[in-house]
């Protein structure tokens, strides 16, 4: 048996798995060296020693109790996340399985949390199955009525907590059960169950959601409907916003570089998250603004709640008040019956993200000043003040006190915006980065195309380091894409063949010198000039260079000139 079990130890460490046996007494008798490693034990032999002591967060005692098996626990070791899976036997031994969590699996945990941080404080019971019916998520106030911690319900079946559930007959029928009345511990529960599925409508899971029916006539049903629009609004944001959030891993990991400029701008940017005051980021287009107001909003305190994205450019001006402030019911032509909440009502609590903010209409500008100055608005067509409690990032890539000087951008709109400005660098000011941007895009690449890309060519390394990439990270992206896309059957290497035919013409007609670039050159070389001029004066070198002195100040940080 020993061997046996030694065997499959060696097999399950090649695959990146932990092992470890123990007997119905506790007492291990098999673990592989990866296991080890994972506790912190390494080249230690764990053989005879006791589970709980070397791991005292198993629920070792569980799995004997419930004698079956338990799935889907998880473990943290460092930064690391863990998955624990029990195997009980027929002997009374029992197998733990130990696997680094996946992205996907971390973005998962990450989801049911904010659905249950969501919901505890609403009279809503809610918990999440996975497709065999095993408990993945459950709030406080489902696990409070049947007795027990939340924690304590994770990997479980759920039809052994859950005596009233429909849940199983749910995943087995793919059909949703809704409008049940069930009486259970005192309170009479209206259930809705229904099956998660993917965009190709495989089942993924399950979610059971059940109201109290007295809490449900003490609310009063016009609040419980506003409340429950605003809440089914903000999860859709956060299954939104956690599509491109890895697991708990650190805020700033996807804002790569090592560059004087990067260094410096996280680093202000890890001060400003940690504060309460509205931030403009401003820099060119394809620079990562967005990723840097993600960052920001993950390492704050507000980090639970949603961030709500906006796109002042790519929303209609007859319909930028009813997407921001929302509606009643009535309020024009076609409105949603009911109402419809806003983004600064689906954000209360968390962030605002307002993208290309340049180009916000100037109709809406008096309006957005009066959310910035009160935290209060109304519906389109309600009377209603709503308070909110929002933080405002705003980005742009024009310079918005140019555009107040030409009548477009209110200036008092600008200084609320404008209380912290962080500037990204193009990528062409921080050519030191470009390697460690290409690999990590590469490595993305590769899982997404099931490739194994080894890196670029010298030749292409040397073209890429002489262009001035107008579209920045972005530009960078699209062109090692297209690449993938023309590669041949096991082909490892990028070279000058798979880029994009426009970019070989624009580095071989120009060595990568293009309008833009040259522009950006002479500008820097006109301030210095001023500068000089002006003995080092700002105020007297803006009025030199005939720019207002906050449109020297951006420019100096925008070419790190001190």
């Amino acid at each position: 048996m020993k061997e046996h079990l030694d065997f499959w130890g060696a097999i399950l460490a090649a695959r990146r798995q932990g092992m470890i046996y123990v007997d119905a007494g506790g007492l291990i008798k098999v673990a592989n060296s990866l296991a080890t490693a994972i506790l912190g034990l390494d080249g230690c032999d764990l053989r005879g020693r006791r589970l709980t002591e070397v791991f005292p967060e198993t629920r070792l005692a569980e799995v004997l109790t419930r004698k079956g098996p338990l799935l889907g626990t998880s473990f943290t070791a460092g930064s690391r996340i863990y998955r624990v899976d029990y195997f009980p036997d027929d002997g009374g031994g029992v197998v733990l399985l130990f696997s680094d969590e996946q992205p996907e699996t971390n973005s998962l945990k990450a989801l049911n949390e904010l659905y249950a941080s969501l919901l505890d404080d609403f009279p809503l019971y809610l918990v999440v199955v996975d497709g065999r019916g095993v408990v993945v998520a459950i709030n406080h106030l489902y696990a409070s009525l049947l007795g027990a911690k939340a924690g304590a319900l994770i990997g479980r079946e759920v039809k052994d907590i859950l005596p009233f559930t429909s849940l199983p007959e749910v995943l087995s029928s793919g059909m949703a059960v809704a409008g049940r009345e069930v009486a259970f511990r005192g309170k009479k529960l209206l259930l809705s169950e229904v099956p998660v599925k993917d965009g190709a409508g495989h089942l993924l899971g399950g979610v059971g959601k059940a109201l109290d029916l007295e809490d449900l006539a003490a609310a009063g049903f016009s609040d419980l409907a506003r409340r429950l629009q605003v809440l089914e609004g903000k999860v859709l944001f956060y299954q939104q916003e956690l599509q491109s959030i890895q697991g708990d891993q650190d805020a700033w990991q996807g804002i790569l570089g090592v560059s004087p400029a990067m260094v410096r701008l996280k680093k202000m940017a890890a001060r400003v998250a940690r504060g309460e005051a509205n931030v403009l980021i401003t820099g060119e287009s394809g620079t990562g603004k967005e990723l840097l107001a993600q960052a920001i909003h993950r390492a704050s305190s507000r980090r639970n709640e949603p961030l709500i994205k906006i796109n002042c450019a790519a929303i209609p001006e007859n319909l930028l008040e009813a997407e921001l402030f929302g509606y009643e019911e009535g309020a024009f032509t076609g409105a949603a019956r009911g109402g419809k909440p806003g983004k600064f009502e689906l954000a209360d609590g968390g962030t605002i993200f307002l993208d290309e903010v340049g180009d916000l209409p100037l109709s809406m500008q008096p309006k957005l000043l009066r959310v910035l100055q009160e935290r209060a608005f109304e519906r389109v067509g309600g009377r209603r003040t709503i308070k909110v409690d929002v933080r405002i990032i705003a980005a742009t890539n024009q310079d918005l006190l140019a555009l107040e000087a030409a009548g477009k951008f209110r200036l008092d709109l600008y200084y609320r915006l404008a209380v912290v400005t962080l500037t990204v660098p193009p990528l062409r000011e921080r050519p030191g980065d470009l390697e460690i941007l290409v690999a990590a895009i590469i490595q993305r690449l590769n899982a997404r195309y099931h490739q194994t890309v080894r890196g670029l060519d010298p030749e292409v390394q040397r073209l890429f380091s002489r262009y001035s990439w107008p579209g920045n990270v972005r530009e960078l992206e699209n062109v090692l894409e297209h690449a993938f896309n023309f590669l041949d059957p096991g082909e490892e290497i990028i070279t000058l063949k798979h880029l994009p035919a426009t970019m070989q013409r624009t580095i071989g007609g120009g060595g990568g010198l293009e309008l833009k670039s040259a522009v950006a050159t002479a500008e820097r070389e006109a301030i210095l000039k001023a500068l000089a001029a002006a003995g080092g004066n700002k105020q007297e070198a803006a009025r030199l260079l005939g720019i207002h002195p906050s449109g020297l100040y951006q420019k100096l940080k925008r070419y790190d000139i001190n």
